[in-house]
């Protein structure tokens, strides 16, 4: 494979073969180098002038190449002419006057590198390693395309992390044994490249180009003829009567006979038997050069392009015909297993008949061994080395428990491939002892788990797997020691941060419980096991017992409404909760809603007038309080005048459009640990009637309101007086009025939920009015219904005494 890679680079060997290095004296003593694994192609390459130090007798092995640099080591390692540069520079951050200008220009010039495709180098980045390697390919003149798939050797562990635009480059450079992977079998693509790696890789360039023919190959022997290289391309001779060309026979030249078109479309056949393995290529013969294409049977082609589409979508592989003929064999790498065919495609694009068909099999490896390596990761192990492109999916994986006939699936939150490994990584942690069934069978045989060597993995289970370390014994005691410190740890009281009475007294004994199953003689893996899980069990229980942070929320249906109109009155919050909220006493419990741990709190509240904030009081215990503030003090004023509450005022000015919030704050153990903001509503409005009924089989008038109702005394209490007329008329000079008397007529109330006002006459109030009714129209004068915000005005209402 290496010797074709060679073969390809003879273009280049040609231009490069006159390189002649400056020669120079020995070389610089750096006194950092001398533990580099680079040491010899360092002094190498300072000897030839290539690479410097940085002064002061030092080289700096792991410091980073910046773009720049290494163009610069490109130029003089390829001996570019960088005395010719363009009038204006070619990349915006590489003025003329900077020192790498030249060089930039030179390997530009030449090919070599293009910039970030905006006009500028990027200079001041450091080259990546993936980049390192597209660049010293391409100085080679090496035809990279589709070496990944050809050759299959990016077997990194995160070879999916090479960006696709390098991964033909990496793996041209691998062949050619310019770059190598890391120990811990990863290549690092994106990881920026040392010095010390880059002078190594340069030394191997340097090393390669040598190695690159300088003379013809000899004459091939009759009877034995050697195929032209597939990077070169007969050149037809010129048009002349002579037979020329390097002994490629052709017809003499007719300038009036025009030349005939290719239609005739050539033959393929298969060399290779069924069923081929997909570790191995399938090898078959094509009457002219050109290309040959591996395809599922279940696909068509009849044109060159539908055969690339194919190649693109990674469905079929492809390779190149060399000469007429000769066996020519394609690679099955990343194709799923399945039936194929074969299509020729000669140089003017005439497509063949399809072969015969052949059968595409995978080997397959040993079933894995199946085992727990901690309480969450489920091990495949199998006998081979697996490729880490060939990650299985989640739900390729089925793992459960049973009870009965029932299924109980568990979780899956990630699988990876570490060496010879599937790594399960369940989403909970497995109790100790716990048997689960285990199953393997991927939903895409193309993307199955498979090894470095094509080997694919059989369908695992389900089996039976457990997780029972040896060490049990051992992990009950140090369980058990870091429950008693928990234990000894816990503050009990009802704070934040601290734990209930009751979670102290149930953990220690969940602890005796365990201890006594660790200290008996008697005990098997099995109740250690058991021993093990109570405790690990309630050690969580036990943690999520710790106090909460309080958090707070507004409650069901809270509003604040102020009426800066009302001189001289304000609003008291008090913690207690019998009161009957007015607009002079609101209970903050109708305003907020207190919780720990998501769950209602039985919380009481308390206001400490010093501090102008309210106790919270859990078990008659303070754990915290509660500061309120004005959004906006030039609206809405807090203060602490009332000795019963936190006293809120508005400011006169205010408009019903006017915006401020009342924000409440939690504050525990000195930290604010919750906060919300209560709207607060400037309401001038007084409220109207929005129905009024007379029910003459129960002798009682409903009036509707279109806010909650409130009476207040120190305003103007709720009155309201009853007339009766026969004929409608309630002029003035009217003689048809009859007034009824309150309390020996009728009597008035609020209906409970303050929606409105009910008015019942009394047994006397009918029998006045027995002689008059059915008929006529009932007036009823309306004094004092105010809404929260203490507004009113007089309402009359008619109601016909139907």
């Amino acid at each position: 494979m290496k010797h074709k890679l060679i073969v390809k680079m003879m273009t280049t060997a040609a231009l490069l073969s006159a390189c002649a290095f400056p020669a120079y004296g020995a070389p610089t003593s750096l006194k950092d180098i001398s533990n580099s694994y680079a040491k010899d192609a360092i002094l190498e390459l300072v000897d030839k002038g290539i690479i410097n130090g940085k002064g002061n007798g030092t080289f700096d092995p792991t410091g980073k190449i910046h773009r720049q640099d290494f163009a610069i080591i490109l130029a003089k390692a390829l001996s570019l002419d960088v005395s010719s540069v363009p009038p204006s520079p070619t990349f915006s951050d590489i003025p003329a006057t900077h020192y790498s200008y030249t060089f930039v220009e030179a390997a530009a010039k030449a090919g070599l590198i293009k910039g970030q495709g905006n006009g500028e180098f990027g200079f001041g980045e450091n080259l990546s390693r993936q980049d390192m390697a597209v660049l010293f390919i391409r100085a080679l003149g090496v035809d990279a395309s589709g070496k990944a798939a050809e050759l299959g050797n990016l077997n990194f562990n995160d070879a999916a992390s090479i960006s696709n635009y390098a991964k033909d480059a990496v793996a041209a450079a691998i062949e050619l044994q310019l770059i190598n992977g890391r120990t811990d079998g990863s290549f690092n693509p994106a990881g920026s490249a040392d010095r010390q790696s880059v002078a190594l890789v340069t030394s191997r360039f340097l090393k390669a180009k040598e190695e690159l023919p300088q003379t013809p190959d000899p004459a091939p022997k009759p009877g034995n003829p050697t195929p032209p290289p597939s990077t070169e391309k007969p050149v037809p001779p010129p048009s002349t009567n002579n037979n020329s060309g390097g002994g490629v026979p052709t017809a003499p030249s007719n300038p009036g006979t025009p030349s005939q078109s290719d239609t005739t479309p050539p033959t393929v056949t298969m060399v290779s038997t069924s069923p081929v393995m997909t570790d191995l290529h399938v090898v078959v013969k094509s009457s002219e050069s050109g290309t040959v294409y591996l395809v599922p049977a279940s696909q068509t082609a009849n044109t060159k392009a539908q055969l690339e589409s194919l190649v693109a979508q990674k469905l079929a592989n492809k390779a190149t015909v060399i000469s007429a003929n000769a066996e020519t064999a394609i690679a099955t790498t990343h194709l799923a297993v399945g039936d194929y065919k074969v299509y020729a495609v000669d140089s003017a694009g005439n497509v063949s008949a399809a072969t015969s068909t052949i059968v595409l099999q995978a080997r397959v490896m040993e079933q894995p061994t199946l085992y727990f390596s901690d309480q969450r990761t489920l091990v495949f192990a199998y006998n081979e080395n697996l490729n880490p492109l060939f990650v299985p999916a989640v739900e390729d994986f089925s793992v459960y428990t049973e009870d009965g006939i029932l299924k109980f699936p568990k979780a899956i939150e990630r699988v990876r491939i570490i060496e010879n490994k599937v790594e399960v990584t369940l989403a909970e942690t497995l109790p100790l002892g716990r048997s689960v069934k285990a199953a393997f069978n991927p939903l895409d045989s193309g993307a199955s788990v498979r090894s470095l060597t094509g080997k694919i993995s059989p369908v695992v289970g389900p089996a039976s797997v457990t997780y029972l370390p040896d060490n049990v014994k051992e992990m009950l005691d140090d369980l058990i020691e870091e429950a008693t410190t928990l234990m000894e740890s816990a503050e009990i009281g009802n704070t934040l941060g601290k734990y209930p009475q009751h979670a102290v007294e149930s953990l220690n004994g969940a602890i005796q419980f365990a201890s006594s199953a660790a200290e008996n003689p008697d005990a098997t893996p099995q109740s250690l096991a058991e021993g093990y899980n109570g405790l690990s069990s309630f050690m969580g229980v036990f943690r999520s017992l710790q106090v909460k942070p309080l958090t707070v929320s507004l409650a069901q249906d809270a509003s604040f409404v102020l009426n800066p109109k009302i001189q001289g009155t304000h609003t008291v919050i008090s913690g207690y909760t019998s009161v009957d909220d007015t607009y002079n006493k609101r209970s903050i419990q109708k305003l907020i809603q207190v919780k720990r741990d998501g769950s209602n709190a039985q919380i009481d509240y308390q206001y400490n007038q010093g501090k102008l904030e309210m106790n919270i009081l859990q078990d008659n215990e303070v754990v915290g309080h509660i500061e309120i503030e004005s959004s906006d003090p030039s609206l809405v004023q807090v203060s602490g005048e009332s000795p019963n509450g936190i006293t809120v005022k508005p400011i006169f000015g205010a408009q019903e459009n006017s915006t401020a919030s009342l924000r409440f704050k939690i504050i525990e153990s000195g930290k604010e640990t919750g906060s919300v903001e209560l709207p607060v509503t400037f309401d001038f409005t007084p409220p109207t009637v929005t129905q009024a009924t007379y029910d003459s089989s129960q002798g009682t008038f409903t009036l509707m309101s279109n806010e909650l109702v409130y009476s207040y005394s120190d305003t103007i209490p709720l009155s309201i007086l009853v007339d009766y007329s026969g004929n409608n008329d309630f002029s003035s000079n009217s003689i048809d009025i009859f007034p009824l008397i309150l309390e020996e007529d009728f009597m008035y109330n609020i209906i409970n939920d303050r929606s409105g006002i009910s008015i019942s006459l009394t047994p006397k109030g009918v029998a006045k009015l027995s002689t008059q009714l059915p008929g006529g129209t009932f007036r009823l004068t309306i004094n004092g219904m105010s809404d929260l915000a203490m507004n009113w005005q007089m309402r009359i209402v008619h109601v016909p005494a139907r």
